[in-house]
Protein backbone atom coordinates (compact mmCIF):
# COMPACT_ATOMS: atom_id res chain seq x y z
CA UNK A 1 0.00 0.00 0.00
CA UNK A 2 1.33 3.62 -1.03
CA UNK A 3 1.37 6.02 1.03
CA UNK A 4 1.76 10.06 0.10
CA UNK A 5 2.31 11.99 2.29
CA UNK A 6 1.38 15.90 1.45
CA UNK A 7 3.32 18.24 -0.20
CA UNK A 8 4.57 21.74 1.82
CA UNK A 9 5.71 24.62 0.25
CA UNK A 10 8.86 25.94 2.20
CA UNK A 11 8.42 29.42 2.94
CA UNK A 12 11.73 31.48 3.37
CA UNK A 13 12.67 33.04 6.33
CA UNK A 14 11.96 36.88 5.19
CA UNK A 15 8.69 36.04 4.50
CA UNK A 16 8.26 34.74 7.58
CA UNK A 17 9.59 37.84 10.03
CA UNK A 18 7.43 40.06 7.36
CA UNK A 19 4.18 38.19 8.00
CA UNK A 20 5.49 38.13 11.53
CA UNK A 21 5.97 42.19 12.13
CA UNK A 22 3.56 43.65 9.54
CA UNK A 23 1.24 44.66 11.82
CA UNK A 24 3.42 46.41 14.29
CA UNK A 25 5.62 48.07 11.70
CA UNK A 26 2.22 49.49 10.12
CA UNK A 27 1.41 50.46 13.88
CA UNK A 28 4.64 52.34 14.48
CA UNK A 29 4.23 54.08 11.36
CA UNK A 30 0.92 55.34 12.14
CA UNK A 31 2.14 56.22 15.61
CA UNK A 32 4.98 57.99 13.94
CA UNK A 33 2.81 59.47 11.54
CA UNK A 34 0.35 60.84 14.69
CA UNK A 35 3.93 61.74 16.63
CA UNK A 36 4.86 63.70 13.44
CA UNK A 37 1.18 65.39 13.29
CA UNK A 38 1.21 66.15 16.82
CA UNK A 39 4.75 67.67 16.59
CA UNK A 40 4.53 69.25 13.76
CA UNK A 41 1.28 71.31 15.49
CA UNK A 42 3.45 72.05 18.16
CA UNK A 43 4.21 75.61 18.85
CA UNK A 44 7.84 77.05 19.56
CA UNK A 45 8.04 76.86 23.77
CA UNK A 46 9.08 80.15 25.30
CA UNK A 47 10.31 81.17 28.69
CA UNK A 48 8.77 84.32 30.60
CA UNK A 49 10.75 86.26 33.30
CA UNK A 50 8.45 87.72 35.93
CA UNK A 51 8.95 89.14 39.51
CA UNK A 52 6.76 87.11 40.96
CA UNK A 53 4.39 84.21 40.65
CA UNK A 54 0.60 85.51 40.87
CA UNK A 55 -1.32 82.70 40.81
CA UNK A 56 -0.26 80.47 37.58
CA UNK A 57 -0.43 77.05 37.70
CA UNK A 58 1.18 74.19 35.32
CA UNK A 59 -0.60 72.88 33.06
CA UNK A 60 -3.32 75.01 33.85
CA UNK A 61 -3.01 78.64 32.86
CA UNK A 62 -3.17 79.91 29.67
CA UNK A 63 -2.03 82.45 27.50
CA UNK A 64 -4.03 84.51 25.69
CA UNK A 65 -4.29 87.01 23.09
CA UNK A 66 -7.51 88.97 22.37
CA UNK A 67 -9.21 86.58 24.82
CA UNK A 68 -8.16 83.30 22.64
CA UNK A 69 -5.83 80.75 24.16
CA UNK A 70 -2.86 80.07 22.15
CA UNK A 71 -0.70 78.17 24.66
CA UNK A 72 0.20 76.64 28.34
CA UNK A 73 2.10 76.81 31.23
CA UNK A 74 3.82 73.92 31.58
CA UNK A 75 6.76 74.79 33.90
CA UNK A 76 7.29 77.35 37.09
CA UNK A 77 10.51 77.32 38.41
CA UNK A 78 12.67 79.88 39.78
CA UNK A 79 15.36 81.62 38.19
CA UNK A 80 18.73 81.32 40.45
CA UNK A 81 20.74 83.93 39.16
CA UNK A 82 18.08 86.69 39.19
CA UNK A 83 16.39 85.35 41.57
CA UNK A 84 12.97 85.50 39.57
CA UNK A 85 10.40 83.63 38.42
CA UNK A 86 10.89 81.49 35.16
CA UNK A 87 7.90 80.17 33.44
CA UNK A 88 7.81 77.89 30.38
CA UNK A 89 4.73 78.11 28.24
CA UNK A 90 4.61 75.90 24.93
CA UNK A 91 2.59 78.30 22.26
CA UNK A 92 0.67 77.21 19.88
CA UNK A 93 1.51 76.56 15.77
CA UNK A 94 -0.66 79.31 14.95
CA UNK A 95 0.81 81.92 17.50
CA UNK A 96 5.10 81.55 16.00
CA UNK A 97 4.04 84.95 13.91
CA UNK A 98 3.55 87.11 16.99
CA UNK A 99 6.21 86.26 19.11
CA UNK A 100 8.85 88.70 18.08
CA UNK A 101 10.63 91.55 19.75
CA UNK A 102 7.70 94.09 19.99
CA UNK A 103 5.37 90.89 22.03
CA UNK A 104 4.69 91.81 25.88
CA UNK A 105 3.39 89.66 28.50
CA UNK A 106 1.57 90.54 32.01
CA UNK A 107 -0.22 88.41 34.10
CA UNK A 108 -3.94 88.87 34.38
CA UNK A 109 -5.89 88.39 38.13
CA UNK A 110 -8.54 89.76 39.91
CA UNK A 111 -7.75 93.36 42.17
CA UNK A 112 -10.13 95.57 43.84
CA UNK A 113 -9.06 99.14 43.45
CA UNK A 114 -10.31 102.63 43.52
CA UNK A 115 -11.47 102.39 39.50
CA UNK A 116 -13.59 99.33 40.44
CA UNK A 117 -12.96 95.62 40.11
CA UNK A 118 -10.70 94.31 37.57
CA UNK A 119 -9.90 90.36 36.05
CA UNK A 120 -13.24 89.40 37.00
CA UNK A 121 -12.69 86.53 33.75
CA UNK A 122 -9.86 84.90 36.17
CA UNK A 123 -12.24 84.20 38.82
CA UNK A 124 -14.00 81.38 36.58
CA UNK A 125 -10.94 80.76 34.55
CA UNK A 126 -8.05 81.23 36.87
CA UNK A 127 -4.67 83.41 36.27
CA UNK A 128 -3.79 83.65 32.91
CA UNK A 129 -0.95 85.16 30.93
CA UNK A 130 -2.42 88.28 28.40
CA UNK A 131 -0.62 89.34 25.24
CA UNK A 132 0.14 91.90 23.30
CA UNK A 133 1.58 91.21 19.76
CA UNK A 134 2.44 92.73 16.60
CA UNK A 135 2.43 91.18 13.11
CA UNK A 136 4.87 91.56 10.57
CA UNK A 137 7.94 90.75 8.88
CA UNK A 138 10.92 91.77 9.48
CA UNK A 139 10.77 91.42 13.55
CA UNK A 140 13.19 89.33 15.52
CA UNK A 141 11.83 85.82 16.98
CA UNK A 142 12.58 86.28 20.39
CA UNK A 143 12.14 82.79 23.32
CA UNK A 144 13.11 84.82 26.23
CA UNK A 145 10.41 87.48 27.44
CA UNK A 146 10.44 90.31 30.34
CA UNK A 147 7.06 90.21 32.20
CA UNK A 148 5.24 93.30 32.66
CA UNK A 149 4.21 94.29 35.73
CA UNK A 150 1.56 96.32 34.73
CA UNK A 151 -1.03 96.13 31.47
CA UNK A 152 0.46 96.75 28.58
CA UNK A 153 -1.10 99.76 26.67
CA UNK A 154 -1.57 99.94 22.72
CA UNK A 155 -1.51 103.08 21.83
CA UNK A 156 -0.82 102.62 18.18
CA UNK A 157 -4.47 103.17 16.93
CA UNK A 158 -4.60 105.94 18.93
CA UNK A 159 -3.87 109.53 17.82
CA UNK A 160 -1.87 112.07 20.56
CA UNK A 161 0.79 112.63 22.94
CA UNK A 162 2.46 111.57 26.21
CA UNK A 163 2.87 114.20 28.67
CA UNK A 164 5.12 113.97 32.15
CA UNK A 165 3.95 115.46 35.30
CA UNK A 166 5.33 115.41 38.57
CA UNK A 167 4.10 115.72 42.31
CA UNK A 168 5.80 114.89 45.75
CA UNK A 169 3.49 111.82 46.19
CA UNK A 170 1.28 109.51 44.54
CA UNK A 171 -1.92 111.70 44.91
CA UNK A 172 -3.48 108.84 45.37
CA UNK A 173 -3.98 107.99 41.67
CA UNK A 174 -3.56 105.01 39.78
CA UNK A 175 -2.53 103.96 36.42
CA UNK A 176 -5.77 103.84 34.46
CA UNK A 177 -7.05 107.34 36.32
CA UNK A 178 -8.69 109.46 33.93
CA UNK A 179 -7.62 113.24 32.47
CA UNK A 180 -10.38 115.74 32.22
CA UNK A 181 -10.51 119.42 30.20
CA UNK A 182 -13.50 120.76 30.82
CA UNK A 183 -15.16 117.63 32.46
CA UNK A 184 -14.72 116.11 28.99
CA UNK A 185 -12.81 112.30 29.56
CA UNK A 186 -9.51 113.17 27.37
CA UNK A 187 -6.87 111.11 28.59
CA UNK A 188 -5.51 108.78 31.31
CA UNK A 189 -2.30 107.93 33.12
CA UNK A 190 -0.27 105.54 32.08
CA UNK A 191 2.61 105.10 34.10
CA UNK A 192 3.30 106.23 38.16
CA UNK A 193 6.73 105.58 38.94
CA UNK A 194 9.44 106.72 41.66
CA UNK A 195 11.45 109.64 40.70
CA UNK A 196 14.80 108.69 40.14
CA UNK A 197 16.33 111.16 42.95
CA UNK A 198 13.37 109.27 45.33
CA UNK A 199 12.11 112.69 46.74
CA UNK A 200 9.56 112.54 43.86
CA UNK A 201 6.79 110.57 41.70
CA UNK A 202 6.38 110.91 38.42
CA UNK A 203 3.06 110.35 36.08
CA UNK A 204 3.33 109.54 32.22
CA UNK A 205 -0.21 110.61 30.98
CA UNK A 206 -1.64 110.54 27.18
CA UNK A 207 -3.85 113.00 25.88
CA UNK A 208 -5.72 112.40 22.84
CA UNK A 209 -6.11 114.12 19.85
CA UNK A 210 -7.03 116.98 19.15
CA UNK A 211 -7.57 118.04 23.44
CA UNK A 212 -3.90 118.30 22.84
CA UNK A 213 -4.38 121.88 21.15
CA UNK A 214 -5.36 122.90 24.16
CA UNK A 215 -2.06 122.43 26.28
CA UNK A 216 1.02 124.56 26.21
CA UNK A 217 4.08 125.35 28.54
CA UNK A 218 1.07 127.57 30.62
CA UNK A 219 -1.03 124.64 31.21
CA UNK A 220 -1.70 123.85 34.87
CA UNK A 221 -2.32 119.95 35.70
CA UNK A 222 -3.94 119.72 39.41
CA UNK A 223 -6.18 117.02 41.05
CA UNK A 224 -9.74 117.04 40.55
CA UNK A 225 -11.88 117.99 43.83
CA UNK A 226 -14.54 115.50 44.87
CA UNK A 227 -16.15 118.39 46.90
CA UNK A 228 -15.56 122.21 46.27
CA UNK A 229 -17.03 124.97 48.62
CA UNK A 230 -16.71 128.63 47.90
CA UNK A 231 -18.03 131.25 49.66
CA UNK A 232 -18.41 134.89 47.73
CA UNK A 233 -20.89 138.37 48.10
CA UNK A 234 -23.86 135.78 45.93
CA UNK A 235 -24.04 133.07 48.93
CA UNK A 236 -22.37 129.96 49.39
CA UNK A 237 -21.69 127.27 46.52
CA UNK A 238 -21.14 123.84 47.59
CA UNK A 239 -19.91 121.44 43.98
CA UNK A 240 -20.15 117.91 44.90
CA UNK A 241 -18.24 115.87 41.92
CA UNK A 242 -20.14 112.67 40.46
CA UNK A 243 -19.70 109.48 41.68
CA UNK A 244 -17.79 108.06 39.12
CA UNK A 245 -15.00 110.73 40.07
CA UNK A 246 -15.25 109.93 43.26
CA UNK A 247 -14.20 105.99 43.22
CA UNK A 248 -11.54 106.83 39.82
CA UNK A 249 -10.16 110.02 40.95
CA UNK A 250 -8.64 112.15 38.22
CA UNK A 251 -6.59 115.12 36.68
CA UNK A 252 -8.00 117.94 34.86
CA UNK A 253 -6.14 120.72 33.33
CA UNK A 254 -6.73 124.13 32.15
CA UNK A 255 -4.75 126.96 30.03
CA UNK A 256 -4.92 130.52 30.99
CA UNK A 257 -6.64 132.54 27.92
CA UNK A 258 -5.91 135.58 26.09
CA UNK A 259 -2.13 134.29 25.65
CA UNK A 260 -0.33 133.15 22.45
CA UNK A 261 0.99 129.68 23.70
CA UNK A 262 3.23 127.24 22.32
CA UNK A 263 1.81 124.09 22.36
CA UNK A 264 3.62 121.19 23.63
CA UNK A 265 3.84 118.23 21.50
CA UNK A 266 4.30 115.46 24.25
CA UNK A 267 7.03 115.13 26.56
CA UNK A 268 9.44 117.94 26.09
CA UNK A 269 8.88 119.58 30.01
CA UNK A 270 7.59 118.45 33.20
CA UNK A 271 4.34 119.62 34.59
CA UNK A 272 3.85 119.77 38.05
CA UNK A 273 1.03 118.40 39.94
CA UNK A 274 -1.31 120.14 41.90
CA UNK A 275 -3.11 119.01 45.20
CA UNK A 276 -6.30 121.00 44.21
CA UNK A 277 -7.37 124.29 42.15
CA UNK A 278 -6.18 126.54 44.95
CA UNK A 279 -3.14 125.23 45.29
CA UNK A 280 -2.95 125.87 41.67
CA UNK A 281 -4.00 129.17 41.74
CA UNK A 282 -1.21 130.23 43.82
CA UNK A 283 1.00 132.65 42.32
CA UNK A 284 4.18 130.87 41.05
CA UNK A 285 7.18 131.51 38.90
CA UNK A 286 9.59 129.93 37.35
CA UNK A 287 10.02 126.77 34.68
CA UNK A 288 9.74 123.68 36.39
CA UNK A 289 11.43 120.68 37.40
CA UNK A 290 14.63 121.18 34.91
CA UNK A 291 15.33 124.36 36.62
CA UNK A 292 15.36 123.35 40.24
CA UNK A 293 17.94 122.57 42.22
CA UNK A 294 18.67 120.85 46.04
CA UNK A 295 19.73 124.02 48.57
CA UNK A 296 20.64 124.14 52.25
CA UNK A 297 20.16 126.94 54.89
CA UNK A 298 21.31 126.73 58.55
CA UNK A 299 19.08 128.43 61.24
CA UNK A 300 19.34 128.85 64.71
CA UNK A 301 15.29 130.24 64.90
CA UNK A 302 12.44 128.13 66.10
CA UNK A 303 10.98 126.50 63.03
CA UNK A 304 8.16 124.18 65.04
CA UNK A 305 5.54 125.67 62.63
CA UNK A 306 7.83 124.90 59.42
CA UNK A 307 6.56 121.43 58.04
CA UNK A 308 8.07 119.63 54.99
CA UNK A 309 6.43 120.89 51.81
CA UNK A 310 6.17 124.77 53.05
CA UNK A 311 7.06 126.74 50.12
CA UNK A 312 9.63 128.91 49.58
CA UNK A 313 8.60 132.54 48.63
CA UNK A 314 10.58 135.47 46.48
CA UNK A 315 8.63 138.16 46.64
CA UNK A 316 4.97 136.89 47.23
CA UNK A 317 5.11 134.34 44.30
CA UNK A 318 6.38 130.62 45.39
CA UNK A 319 9.60 129.38 43.64
CA UNK A 320 10.31 126.35 45.94
CA UNK A 321 9.67 124.25 48.62
CA UNK A 322 10.88 122.54 51.67
CA UNK A 323 11.74 119.19 51.22
CA UNK A 324 13.58 118.07 54.41
CA UNK A 325 14.54 119.63 57.92
CA UNK A 326 17.22 118.34 60.49
CA UNK A 327 17.63 120.00 64.21
CA UNK A 328 20.86 119.58 66.36
CA UNK A 329 21.77 121.08 69.79
CA UNK A 330 25.13 122.86 69.37
CA UNK A 331 27.15 123.09 72.46
CA UNK A 332 29.46 125.91 71.24
CA UNK A 333 26.76 128.56 70.94
CA UNK A 334 24.12 126.86 73.12
CA UNK A 335 21.75 126.89 70.67
CA UNK A 336 19.42 124.14 68.46
CA UNK A 337 21.01 124.67 64.78
CA UNK A 338 18.47 123.70 62.34
CA UNK A 339 19.50 122.84 58.96
CA UNK A 340 16.57 123.00 56.30
CA UNK A 341 16.96 121.70 52.88
CA UNK A 342 14.53 123.24 50.28
CA UNK A 343 14.05 122.97 46.53
CA UNK A 344 14.73 126.12 44.58
CA UNK A 345 13.42 126.89 40.59
CA UNK A 346 16.61 128.94 39.75
CA UNK A 347 14.63 129.98 36.32
CA UNK A 348 12.28 132.23 38.49
CA UNK A 349 16.20 134.70 39.08
CA UNK A 350 16.54 134.75 35.27
CA UNK A 351 16.17 137.64 34.30
CA UNK A 352 13.24 138.55 31.72
CA UNK A 353 15.12 139.59 28.90
CA UNK A 354 17.11 136.28 28.69
CA UNK A 355 15.23 134.29 26.44
CA UNK A 356 17.82 131.18 26.51
CA UNK A 357 17.14 130.14 30.06
CA UNK A 358 20.44 128.42 30.11
CA UNK A 359 22.38 127.71 33.16
CA UNK A 360 19.87 129.61 35.49
CA UNK A 361 21.84 128.45 38.59
CA UNK A 362 24.34 131.47 37.45
CA UNK A 363 20.78 133.91 38.08
CA UNK A 364 20.62 132.42 41.14
CA UNK A 365 24.27 132.91 42.67
CA UNK A 366 24.09 136.07 41.20
CA UNK A 367 21.26 137.23 42.77
CA UNK A 368 22.51 135.92 46.19
CA UNK A 369 25.87 137.71 45.31
CA UNK A 370 23.71 141.01 45.49
CA UNK A 371 22.68 140.02 48.67
CA UNK A 372 19.28 137.86 48.35
CA UNK A 373 18.96 135.73 51.51
CA UNK A 374 17.02 132.91 53.04
CA UNK A 375 15.18 133.76 56.05
CA UNK A 376 12.21 132.14 58.42
CA UNK A 377 8.97 133.76 57.61
CA UNK A 378 5.31 133.72 59.54
CA UNK A 379 2.67 133.12 56.99
CA UNK A 380 -0.29 132.84 59.59
CA UNK A 381 0.37 134.67 62.76
CA UNK A 382 -3.15 133.15 64.35
CA UNK A 383 -1.62 129.36 63.69
CA UNK A 384 2.22 130.74 63.55
CA UNK A 385 2.76 128.36 60.53
CA UNK A 386 6.16 129.46 59.03
CA UNK A 387 7.77 129.70 55.40
CA UNK A 388 10.88 130.53 53.70
CA UNK A 389 10.97 133.58 52.18
CA UNK A 390 13.83 134.78 49.69
CA UNK A 391 14.83 138.73 50.48
CA UNK A 392 17.13 141.23 49.65
CA UNK A 393 18.66 142.26 52.99
CA UNK A 394 22.11 141.94 52.33
CA UNK A 395 24.80 143.83 50.86
CA UNK A 396 26.20 143.08 47.40
CA UNK A 397 29.20 140.77 47.19
CA UNK A 398 29.34 140.35 51.16
CA UNK A 399 28.34 136.71 51.18
CA UNK A 400 28.10 133.68 48.47
CA UNK A 401 26.94 130.38 48.50
CA UNK A 402 28.94 128.08 50.84
CA UNK A 403 29.50 124.22 49.15
CA UNK A 404 30.50 122.13 52.36
CA UNK A 405 30.46 118.29 50.40
CA UNK A 406 27.90 117.75 48.25
CA UNK A 407 25.73 121.02 50.07
CA UNK A 408 25.28 124.48 48.74
CA UNK A 409 24.21 126.49 51.64
CA UNK A 410 22.47 129.99 51.16
CA UNK A 411 23.15 132.43 53.60
CA UNK A 412 20.89 133.95 56.17
CA UNK A 413 19.01 136.44 57.93
CA UNK A 414 17.02 136.24 61.23
CA UNK A 415 13.41 136.74 61.09
CA UNK A 416 11.97 139.97 61.78
CA UNK A 417 9.05 137.83 63.55
CA UNK A 418 11.21 136.32 65.72
CA UNK A 419 12.45 139.89 66.62
CA UNK A 420 9.22 141.51 67.48
CA UNK A 421 8.50 137.74 69.26
CA UNK A 422 11.72 138.85 71.15
CA UNK A 423 10.74 142.16 71.90
CA UNK A 424 7.04 141.43 72.88
CA UNK A 425 8.80 139.18 75.13
CA UNK A 426 10.80 141.71 76.64
CA UNK A 427 7.77 143.87 77.35
CA UNK A 428 5.87 141.30 78.77
CA UNK A 429 8.91 140.47 81.60
CA UNK A 430 8.87 144.15 82.00
CA UNK A 431 5.20 144.42 82.77
CA UNK A 432 5.66 141.23 84.71
CA UNK A 433 7.69 142.74 87.07
CA UNK A 434 5.55 146.06 87.82
CA UNK A 435 3.98 146.22 91.25
CA UNK A 436 0.79 146.31 89.92
CA UNK A 437 -0.91 146.17 93.68
CA UNK A 438 1.10 149.36 94.14
CA UNK A 439 0.69 151.09 91.99
CA UNK A 440 -2.88 150.82 91.85
CA UNK A 441 -3.12 151.82 95.56
CA UNK A 442 -1.10 155.06 94.62
CA UNK A 443 -3.68 155.69 91.71
CA UNK A 444 -6.29 155.24 94.54
CA UNK A 445 -4.78 157.94 96.89
CA UNK A 446 -4.13 160.29 94.12
CA UNK A 447 -7.65 160.36 93.08
CA UNK A 448 -8.69 160.52 96.95
CA UNK A 449 -6.40 163.96 97.72
CA UNK A 450 -7.94 165.38 94.28
CA UNK A 451 -11.65 164.89 95.56
CA UNK A 452 -10.62 166.64 98.58
CA UNK A 453 -8.99 169.19 96.32
CA UNK A 454 -12.19 169.87 94.56
CA UNK A 455 -14.10 170.27 97.74
CA UNK A 456 -11.68 173.16 98.62
CA UNK A 457 -11.86 174.74 95.83
CA UNK A 458 -15.22 174.80 95.77
CA UNK A 459 -15.81 176.12 99.28
CA UNK A 460 -13.11 178.28 98.09
CA UNK A 461 -15.62 179.90 95.44
CA UNK A 462 -18.63 179.61 97.54
CA UNK A 463 -16.86 182.55 99.81
CA UNK A 464 -15.64 184.78 96.60
CA UNK A 465 -19.05 184.32 95.30
CA UNK A 466 -20.78 185.20 98.42
CA UNK A 467 -18.55 188.24 98.93
CA UNK A 468 -19.35 189.28 95.46
CA UNK A 469 -23.10 189.19 96.19
CA UNK A 470 -22.66 191.61 98.66
CA UNK A 471 -20.34 193.77 96.73
CA UNK A 472 -22.71 193.96 94.22
CA UNK A 473 -25.95 194.63 96.17
CA UNK A 474 -23.77 197.67 98.30
CA UNK A 475 -24.89 201.36 96.63
CA UNK A 476 -20.76 201.83 97.46
CA UNK A 477 -20.19 199.74 93.96
CA UNK A 478 -20.40 202.94 92.19
CA UNK A 479 -17.64 204.34 93.95
CA UNK A 480 -15.18 201.24 94.25
CA UNK A 481 -13.87 200.01 90.65
CA UNK A 482 -11.07 198.57 92.47
CA UNK A 483 -12.68 196.19 94.74
CA UNK A 484 -14.62 194.65 91.41
CA UNK A 485 -11.00 193.94 90.20
CA UNK A 486 -9.79 192.37 93.51
CA UNK A 487 -13.01 190.07 93.51
CA UNK A 488 -12.52 189.28 89.34
CA UNK A 489 -8.75 188.70 90.39
CA UNK A 490 -10.06 185.95 93.66
CA UNK A 491 -12.16 184.30 90.77
CA UNK A 492 -9.83 183.86 87.84
CA UNK A 493 -7.30 182.20 90.74
CA UNK A 494 -10.16 179.72 91.54
CA UNK A 495 -11.00 179.28 87.80
CA UNK A 496 -7.45 178.50 87.38
CA UNK A 497 -7.66 175.92 90.23
CA UNK A 498 -10.43 174.42 88.97
CA UNK A 499 -9.47 173.54 85.01
CA UNK A 500 -6.55 172.12 86.51
CA UNK A 501 -8.49 169.89 88.54
CA UNK A 502 -10.40 168.86 85.57
CA UNK A 503 -7.11 168.08 83.04
CA UNK A 504 -6.56 165.83 85.97
CA UNK A 505 -9.38 164.14 86.13
CA UNK A 506 -10.56 164.11 82.74
CA UNK A 507 -14.09 164.84 81.61
CA UNK A 508 -16.15 161.71 81.97
CA UNK A 509 -16.85 162.24 85.52
CA UNK A 510 -19.91 163.59 86.88
CA UNK A 511 -18.37 166.31 89.23
CA UNK A 512 -16.35 167.15 85.69
CA UNK A 513 -19.60 167.55 84.08
CA UNK A 514 -21.15 170.06 86.93
CA UNK A 515 -17.93 172.30 87.08
CA UNK A 516 -17.97 172.49 83.68
CA UNK A 517 -21.58 174.14 83.42
CA UNK A 518 -20.76 176.54 86.38
CA UNK A 519 -17.36 177.55 85.01
CA UNK A 520 -19.21 178.45 81.72
CA UNK A 521 -21.66 180.74 83.73
CA UNK A 522 -18.90 182.06 85.34
CA UNK A 523 -17.33 183.20 82.47
CA UNK A 524 -20.02 184.86 81.26
CA UNK A 525 -20.66 186.82 83.89
CA UNK A 526 -16.79 187.31 84.58
CA UNK A 527 -16.61 189.06 80.99
CA UNK A 528 -19.74 191.12 81.28
CA UNK A 529 -18.26 192.87 85.35
CA UNK A 530 -14.53 192.85 83.50
CA UNK A 531 -16.53 195.22 81.27
CA UNK A 532 -18.22 196.96 83.55
CA UNK A 533 -15.15 197.78 85.50
CA UNK A 534 -13.58 199.15 82.53
CA UNK A 535 -16.15 201.35 82.11
CA UNK A 536 -16.41 202.84 85.53
CA UNK A 537 -12.39 203.47 85.53
CA UNK A 538 -13.05 205.42 82.28
CA UNK A 539 -15.91 207.30 83.42
CA UNK A 540 -17.10 207.03 86.82
CA UNK A 541 -20.53 208.61 86.78
CA UNK A 542 -21.53 205.87 83.93
CA UNK A 543 -23.96 204.24 86.49
CA UNK A 544 -25.78 207.85 86.65
CA UNK A 545 -25.68 209.13 83.58
CA UNK A 546 -25.29 206.33 81.46
CA UNK A 547 -23.14 205.91 78.41
CA UNK A 548 -23.87 209.41 77.37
Amino acid sequence: MQIHEPKTSRKSKLSLLTSIWIVPVIALLISLWFAYQYFSQLGPEIKILFKQNSGLQANQSYVKYRDVPIGVVKEISLDKESDRVVVTVRMNKEAEPFLNDKTKFWIVKPEVGSGGITGLDTLISGTYISMYAEKGDGHKVKKVYEGLDKPYIDRNNDTGYRYHLSAPDSRNLHIGSPVYYRKIRVGEIEDIRLADDGMKVDFDVFIKHPYTEYISKETKFWLMSNISFTFNHSGFNLDLAPVSHILNGGITFDTPPLIVHEKEQGISCTFYLYKDKLAMQKKRIGLGKAHQHHYFMLVDEPIAKLDVGAPVEFFGFQVGSVVAMHSDFDNSVKKIISTIEVLIDTSAFADRNDKTRQDTKRFFENAVSQGLRAKISQSDPITGSQYVELVYEGKAGQRQIEKSGNKEIIPTVRSNDADIAQKLSQILDKVNQLDVEGLLASVKKAVDDNSRQSVKILREFAVVAKNFKKISADPALKSTPKKIAAILGEMQKALDGINGLLQANGNKSALSREITITLRELTKASQSIERLTNKLEKKPNALIFGDK
